[in-house]
């Protein structure tokens, strides 16, 4: 039987084969979103902050976020990775906070505490450790719409983007066979929010430079 998210199982195999290839899809979608989010942040990061290089931080502990599901995929020893799972959302929570470009919002609280809270009806102690990789995509997620500059637009589909990853969390825990769908849109939404808005961040900083040299 192979275990969804949260550790409950799925007996008919050919679930278990749809089940598996959604979640191993929406694992490389997480992968590359985190690695767009990284990419702007590094973009807005270098002209606001110039030398500091805190969106390192979100790569590196994207990195070890993204452990925690292909432990899922591919049932890596537990005991290994624990603790890399649980460093990756303090890295990306203290580079958020420490370049000062992220405000933290209410809703991004309300959903973090929400997917925390879902860790007491989880029974597998590992699927509990894991949450924390839940965590820290709602944390990036939620990055897009705490830029101080993010068009609105762009804020709301990072809102809807965001609820529905926590929707999928719960799901998971009671109707598993759905919930990759749902994990499915979460992450195109995310995915769809950053490219628009690398077009974006290059519009809006290139033209902030243009000024600034016909200025002088």
């Amino acid at each position: 039987m192979f275990p969804n998210y949260q550790g409950k199982n799925l007996d008919d195999g050919s679930m278990v084969s749809v089940y598996q290839t959604l979640m191993s899809i929406c694992g490389l979608l997480t992968l590359t979103g985190i690695f767009l989010t990284w990419n702007l942040s590094r973009k807005i990061e270098s002209f606001f902050l110039g030398h500091r290089k805190l969106s390192w931080y979100i790569l590196f502990g994207g990195i070890l976020t993204s452990l925690g599901f292909i432990a899922t995929m591919f049932e890596v020893h537990q005991a290994i990775i624990s603790f890399a799972i649980l460093l990756g959302p303090v890295l990306i929570a203290y580079s958020l906070s420490e370049s000062g470009l992220v405000r933290a919002t209410w809703t991004m609280l309300l959903q973090v505490g929400i997917v925390a809270g879902s860790a007491i009806f989880v029974r597998n102690s590992f699927y509990t450790v894991e949450l924390a990789s839940s965590v820290a995509i709602v944390l990036l997620i939620n990055a897009i719409s705490g830029y101080v500059r993010t068009p609105e637009r762009y804020k709301r589909l990072a809102e809807i983007s965001s609820w529905t990853f926590v929707g999928f969390i719960w799901l998971s825990l009671f109707v598993g066979e759905i919930a990759p769908v749902v994990y499915l849109f979460s992450m195109i939404l995310w995915i769809y929010t950053l490219v628009r808005l690398h077009y974006v961040a290059v519009e809006r900083l290139g033209d902030f430079n243009k000024e600034l040299l016909y200025s002088h």
